[in-house]
């Protein structure tokens, strides 16, 4: 077989060369079955960037062939019972010797010019030209005549019929492939809530799939007229600003008409090939994705369509982490800006409290705070949770903490706010919505607290814990609803531990924490940690134990030190 001349190549096309190639080394071996022939080669056409495959009897044949039969290829059948008698034959000795140089050009010449030829142009379907099968003969009793081209015509009709199809398999195997990428890629890129991280995985991904050796996405400030880099990939500064300048035409057309484009050569200055997809998702125009290698040519319009496929797909995983960013950072200052964040102090007690944001949610669900009543002689301290999670949680939580504090200026008895809370909050929640709430009022020695429906907190004492009384359902399930109190006598050293789900409901392999665990840990670390130290140390140990904590956690403690 012919070893074949290099060409430059794009990904796409040397991914299909070696199905064209083992199709027409097939071909050849039919050929020579039903020919007697001295060579046969398939010469794809020269736009195609394919290489030529044959097979020759004579080493002398092949160094002629291969120097001229480009000159052989002239868009109909060419038949030539003997070379040197062509009125073209200068042409090819003209080519031979200056592939070959003269002595070897001589020895070739010598072989080739009494072979006989037949070239015949190999169409497609729609007439579209898709190379020349050639064939020689050497044998002067043999030769090649107008009995032979006919079968020669058929034979490369079937080879261009072989050919689309080759190319027509590969092509759907190369966009199952590339579809393949990019469902990996939309995976992988969709996994994190970060923008940060979701740029990063974005640049990785692009330069993989497309072959790239940098990758870039650049943000844009139209109001402002000025360019971030968000995330790259093999890119340094210096570079990343010659690529991402709105001063470039490439990429000043993109950000400013949203289209795709593939540079190469001198446009695609500072490197050989460029190419810029905006990341866009109706009228949302997220930033640039810019792509680039050091050799020109190196991508085609397949890759730009492949790079823009990974943009706009992209560009509901950045949406979706910077909408999930501010509708936490939303949560959040809902659910800090009505809570205190170290407890009033209370002659006689040691507090600790924590809140612990969960990580990778856009939670606000839980309700907490304490606040000084009757003239500041008692404290009232508050934990609850309100089913769901986000922004609009977050807003009924700080209802619910208002409420809640609000009516506890006209009493001090916390089933009262609790029945006045809940018929506030009746026609005020949405309709599969409810607050688990545990509400004290902690005076010098004594707790007198109402449960709605919420965990019941710990009472620690002389290395024991039991649960404190529940009252009551959850505010906003009944609308007549009435919640019975208890008081609890505090003895110096008592110890009082409320908490959310937060903690016990975390994770591991499946399996939750639990409230059984809870109770070990704070009823041994009760020994020797005050309630600051209480709370972090609970925290610290559910996040060690569990994979992920995926729900905000709050934890209060309260001991009677005197």
């Amino acid at each position: 077989m012919i070893q074949p001349t290099t060409v430059p190549t794009t990904p796409a096309q040397e991914a299909s060369a070696p199905w064209r190639e083992r199709t027409l080394e097939r071909l050849v071996q039919h050929v020579r079955a039903v020919l007697p022939v001295s060579a046969v080669v398939f010469l794809p056409e020269e736009s195609s960037g394919g290489q030529p495959v044959g097979w020759f009897a004579d080493e002398s044949l092949r160094d002629a062939m291969e120097a001229s039969m480009r000159r052989l290829a002239r868009g109909r059948a060419l038949l030539l019972p003997r070379v040197e008698a062509w009125q073209a034959a200068p042409e090819l000795m003209d080519a031979i010797a200056a592939e070959l140089g003269m002595e070897r050009a001589r020895k070739a010449w010598t072989t080739y010019r009494p072979a006989s030829v037949i070239a015949c142009p190999m169409r497609g379907e729609f007439g579209r030209q898709l190379g020349t099968l050639v064939v020689a003969s050497l044998d002067g009793r043999r030769r090649l005549g107008k009995q032979q081209l006919p079968m020669v015509e058929a034979l490369a009709d079937i080879a261009a019929i072989s050919l689309e199809r080759t190319d027509l398999l590969e092509a759907e195997g190369r966009r199952a492939r590339d579809e393949l990428k990019l469902k990996h890629a939309a995976e992988a890129i969709s996994g994190s809530l970060d923008p940060a991280e979701v740029y990063v995985r974005l640049t990785t991904h692009a330069a993989t799939i497309t072959g790239a050796t940098s990758a870039l996405i650049t943000r844009l400030n139209a109001r402002a007229g000025e360019v971030r880099t968000a995330a790259t990939v093999n890119c340094p500064e210096e570079l990343a600003a010659q690529l991402s300048s709105l001063d470039s035409a490439a990429f000043g057309h993109v950000a400013r008409t949203r289209t795709p484009l593939v540079r190469s050569g001198p446009d695609a200055t500072p490197l050989g090939s460029v190419m810029h997809a905006p990341i866009e998702l109706g009228p949302r125009l997220y930033g640039v994705l810019t792509v680039g290698h050091e050799e020109p040519d190196r991508f085609d319009e397949d890759d730009l369509e492949l790079l823009v496929k990974l943009a706009r797909s992209s560009a509901g995983a950045i949406a979706n982490a910077i909408d999930f960013q501010r509708e936490r950072r939303i949560a959040r200052a809902l659910t800090q800006g009505f809570v205190p964040q170290s407890l009033p102090e209370l002659p006689g007690y040691e507090t600790g409290l924590l809140y612990a944001p969960a990580a990778g949610e856009a939670t606000g669900g839980d309700v907490y705070g304490a606040w000084p009543v009757a003239g500041g002689d008692s404290v009232a301290v508050l934990v609850g949770d309100v089913a769901g999670k986000g922004v609009e949680t977050a807003a009924l939580s700080a209802m619910v903490r208002f409420f809640i504090e609000a009516r506890s200026w006209d009493t001090l008895s916390p089933a009262q706010v609790l029945e006045q809370a809940n018929a506030m909050l009746l026609g005020r929640l949405p309709q599969d919505a409810f607050v688990t709430a545990f509400l004290g009022i902690l005076s010098h020695d004594s707790l007198h607290y109402s449960n709605a429906g919420h965990l019941p907190p710990l009472l620690v004492r002389g290395g024991t814990a039991c649960p404190l009384d529940s009252h009551g359902l959850p505010l906003g399930v009944l609308e007549s609803q009435r919640y019975s109190s208890s008081e609890l006598r505090l003895e110096q050293g008592d110890l009082v531990f409320a908490h959310t789900d937060g903690l016990i409901e975390s994770r591991r392999a499946g399996k939750m924490y639990g409230s059984e665990r809870l109770v070990q840990f704070v009823v041994a670390a009760a020994r020797t940690h005050t309630p600051r130290e209480l709370v972090r140390a609970v925290h610290e140990d559910v996040m060690g134990w569990a994979d992920a904590i995926s729900d905000d956690a709050v934890a209060l403690a309260l001991r009677r030190s005197d």
